[in-house]
């Protein structure tokens, strides 16, 4: 390349006028509220099974089965259900 010529300036892709997505309730995890007691719990991995969330990672020999307690177990299929239907605030209201 001669000194009179010159290199076009690299070209990237166009900007976005789209402002991106930031972290909002459409985003995140759905898990158990603190003060949830045991029977709410339990309660509410019953609901979640019976509404088409694939329980069996938290059944005896299953993936997630371990740690072996109820708020695990909840957080699991709650946290499944809200990932599954769409990942809005009131798919993640729970008792």
């Amino acid at each position: 390349m001669s000194h009179s010529q010159t290199r076009p300036s690299p070209v990237g892709p166009p900007k976005s006028t789209a402002r991106p997505a930031g972290p909002g309730p459409a985003k995140g995890w759905c898990v158990p509220k603190q003060q949830a007691t045991v029977a709410q719990l339990q309660s509410n991995i019953n609901y979640v099974c019976n509404q088409g969330v694939d329980c069996k990672p938290i059944q005896p020999g299953g993936a997630c089965y371990n740690p072996n307690n109820v708020r695990a177990h909840a957080t699991y299929a709650m946290n499944t259900f809200y990932q599954t239907k769409g990942r809005q605030p009131y798919q993640c209201d729970f008792s």
